[in-house]
């Protein structure tokens, strides 16, 4: 249970911290690559809420709101890499 906690952690902060170092960028193009680190982190926190709940680290009430909030980030990520291919 700790290394998947500990690995959480470090998928979600690595989410924003992904976003805030390709906005410093110099290009489209290198923002949507951080942009998909970012995605890929946030599918890591999705994986993870599912291995807890399946392994009933805890209840089924926190892990369903806590997944759509994942899933809806992803989906905005995915929105936010699209648009900018688009300009790029």
């Amino acid at each position: 249970m700790y290394g998947l906690t500990s690995q959480t952690r470090r998928a979600a902060t690595s989410e924003a911290l992904n976003i805030a170092e390709g906005s410093g960028g110099s290009s489209n193009a290198e923002f949507i690559r951080f942009l998909e680190m970012a995605r890929r982190s946030v599918y890591e926190v999705i994986t993870a809420l599912e291995i807890a709940r399946r392994l009933k680290y805890c209840k089924e009430n926190p892990i369903a709101p806590l997944s759509q909030e994942a899933n809806e980030i992803a989906a905005m990520l995915t929105g936010l890499i699209k648009r900018l291919g688009d300009n790029g």
